[in-house]
């Protein structure tokens, strides 16, 4: 009998920390990961009030990758030193200056998932996924790291 509680805490031990590391190794799916970007986005879009520049908002961004850092970085440079009154003269990650107020997905092929406006289904968007151990990260979206053939027609 004193060999048995032994044994039964060192199982019960086992079946915990095993089910602590499954729990933690979960990730979110691509979809979910895409959604919560783009919405997440268009809040921070929507908040007048903020003081967070778009460079500064994507750099504290824990799902995207530094590709797209880089790339956002370089195109809204390029764009302030080509016109500094201007700049881009829309949204680089939107591909647009209008936009719906949220998103659902539409469809996905591979790495690229189309997403669409809930309150306006016409408005859609491509954007790029990239997997880096085992976790889903933006790699694109707009014209940031998208190629003109996969982009959304405007």
């Amino acid at each position: 009998m004193s060999q048995t509680k032994p044994l039964i805490a060192l199982i019960l031990v086992f079946i915990f920390c095993n089910f602590n590391t499954m729990s933690s190794q979960a990730t979110e799916t691509d979809d979910e990961v895409t959604v919560e970007f783009i919405n997440d986005y268009v809040a921070y879009c929507n908040d007048l009030a903020t003081k967070v520049s778009q460079l500064e908002w994507i750099q504290n961004r824990k799902d995207v990758t530094n590709s797209f850092r880089s790339e956002l970085e370089r195109i809204v440079s390029e764009a302030e030193s080509n016109d500094p009154e201007l700049g881009l003269g829309f949204d680089p990650i939107l591909d647009a200056q209008d936009y719906p107020n949220s998103f659902e997905i539409e469809s996905q092929n591979s790495e690229y998932v189309v997403v669409k406006g809930i309150d306006w289904p016409e408005f859609k968007l491509t954007l790029k996924l990239k997997i880096i151990e085992g976790k889903y990260f933006v790699d694109g979206s707009g014209i940031i790291n998208i190629p003109e053939g996969k982009r959304i027609k405007r």
